[in-house]
């Protein structure tokens, strides 16, 4: 199931780790408690900004790949890339343009995000 933002995971499972990602994928349904997750998305995309850019390229990064999340995505709209982190695959890291069609390796490629129809539709405020 995908999930947009606002929603709250419990990251670890304790009381101590609550993330809000911008998108995220869960596998497993008995993690889905009343639009809460409970334990680590699978597949989780930030988009990064001025404000989180940070946060979301050091500290999210260290949290979920230390909580088991399999892929981690980083849209950067102000470079045009996206950072893609395939934990489940030996911490595979690749690096895409908004121009790519991006594999999910949590689908083993079989799925494509294609950023370029993206672009198109922000090109105006670059």
């Amino acid at each position: 199931m995908v999930f947009i933002a606002p929603c709250d995971v419990q990251l670890d499972m304790d009381d101590k780790t609550m993330v809000q990602p911008d998108v995220m994928i869960i596998c497993q349904k008995d993690k889905i408690v009343k639009k809460n997750i409970f334990g680590c998305p699978d597949f989780i995309v930030e988009v990064l900004s001025s404000t989180t850019r940070r946060k979301d390229m050091s500290l999210k990064l260290a949290k979920y790949e230390k909580a088991g999340v399999k892929e981690y995505w980083m849209v950067d709209p102000d470079k045009l890339k996206i950072i893609v982190y395939d934990f489940a695959h030996d911490f595979d890291v690749s690096i895409y343009g908004f121009k790519d069609k991006v594999p999910v390796g949590l689908y083993d490629g079989r799925l494509q995000i294609d950023f370029k129809p993206i672009l198109d539709e922000i090109e105006f405020l670059l």
